[in-house]
């Protein structure tokens, strides 16, 4: 029994060690891998409305075991985007367009680029079009066609300002190289490409540099932060209050506004010379004491107030005069001692008065002017008197000697 089921087994061994080996024919199967916009899968962009030639990338994979040959993919597009071409000097507008792949084999893939563009009105959303792939099987070389459904985003970026900071934080009339801090978020779904914002200052405002009301950013992801600077002086002559500055963003044409950064002005103290004496000086004179008046016509106390008296050549002395606190409304005097150099050249002088003082714990200052008068110098008093002096004593010893006659006028006789 044993030995005819060891030979019957033998027998099928034998069989099927007589019958040849058939293996499976391989098959090619070739898919989208991704669909992105740009030439970089490691850095994609996006496409928005009214973007012109994007390139828009397709990345094909042969999923199969056998390789595909001559590897076609035909899209056909429509509205929102758009495909021209060129033939000699006339434009057309395609509905499809079909690129090659050549050969891909087992495991491999391929890239294929679109060049398209967006419509201006687009609106945002993800979009479904139709990609043909094409191929031969290696083996059999059996046409394959596969209709696939690809999904293409047009984002757009939505810029929102959200937070402005001031360098000083209160800013006020006649402050120069004001920087101002404007931190915006991308809040869209799209790249913000090729970003410059400018920064519309207009009066009481102006650019402190050229380009300083201007700042590139590039590329702003959805949802990322970034941070401007620019910088700006303001006007002497500018009025306390709030002032509302358009961010816009630079465009080829009209600038796009995003929003309004707002700057307050803070009041600042205001003074005016009420009155200076004297104003009339000598070539020569020293020891000079100037008295200047000054007036707080602002609404403001100002503390640790300094008066400065700001001359030129062929002056000196005593310039630098502390006033403390002057109120509002409330004169207070400053003293110079000037001397003038013999050598200045007599006319009027216009010399810079500048005030400097501290207001809700701000360094201020300002700059009034004062005028004085020179006149060309006189003969020296001492010299004068000195001379008068000889000259009596020399009438007074020619009238002794009788050398110097006095006529005297005669009475008449009674």
């Amino acid at each position: 029994m044993f030995g005819s089921l060891m030979f019957i087994l033998m027998l099928v061994t034998s069989i099927e060690s007589a019958i040849p080996s058939v293996k499976a024919i391989g098959v090619a199967n070739v898919v989208v891998n991704s669909v992105y916009w740009g030439s970089n899968p490691l850095s994609p962009s996006n496409a928005h409305p009214g973007d012109a030639n994007v390139p828009l990338s397709i990345v094909l994979s042969n999923v199969g075991d056998d390789s595909a040959r001559d590897v076609k993919a035909n899209l056909s597009i429509g509205p929102p985007l758009t495909y021209t071409y060129y033939e000699g000097d006339a434009r057309y507008a395609g509905s499809s367009i079909s690129k090659t792949a050549g050969d891909i084999g087992p495991g491999m893939s391929f890239t294929v680029s679109y060049v398209l563009s967006v419509d201006s009105n687009a609106k945002e959303g993800v979009y479904r079009y139709k990609l043909l792939l094409s191929y031969k099987t290696a083996r059999e070389l059996q046409e394959v066609t596969n209709p696939i459904t690809v999904d293409i985003p047009v984002w757009k970026s939505d810029l929102r300002i959200q937070n402005v900071i001031t360098l000083p934080p209160k800013i006020y009339p006649d402050n120069k190289q004001v920087q101002v801090k404007v931190s915006i978020i991308n809040s869209g779904k799209g790249t913000a490409q090729d970003l410059r914002l400018q920064m519309e200052v207009k009066k009481p405002f102006q650019a402190s540099s050229s380009g300083s009301d201007k700042y590139f950013v590039g590329n702003l992801p959805a949802g990322q932060l970034s941070e401007l600077d620019f910088m700006v002086d303001v006007d002497k002559d500018a009025k306390f209050g709030r002032y509302p500055v358009a961010l816009s963003i630079e465009t080829g044409e009209k600038p796009m506004p995003i929003g309004e950064v707002q700057l307050f002005i803070n009041e600042k103290v205001q003074f005016e010379v009420v009155k200076v004496t004297p104003t009339d000086f000598q070539a020569g004179d020293s020891g000079k004491v100037v008295r200047v008046e000054l007036r707080n016509t602002g609404s403001i106390k100002a503390d640790s107030v300094r008066a400065q008296l700001r001359v030129g050549n062929f002056f000196s002395g005593t310039l630098t005069d502390f006033l403390g606190t002057i109120l509002e409304g409330e004169v207070k005097v400053a003293f110079f001692t000037v001397d003038v150099d013999a050598r200045a050249q007599s006319g009027v002088y216009n010399f810079d008065l500048r005030i400097d003082w501290t207001q809700d714990n701000n360094a201020l200052d300002d700059t009034l002017r004062v005028p004085m008068n020179v006149r060309p110098p006189g003969a020296p008093v001492m010299l004068l008197v000195l001379g008068v002096i000889i000259l009596v004593g020399v009438v007074y010893v020619g009238v002794r000697k009788g050398k110097i006659k006095i006529a005297l006028p005669l009475r008449k006789k009674k």
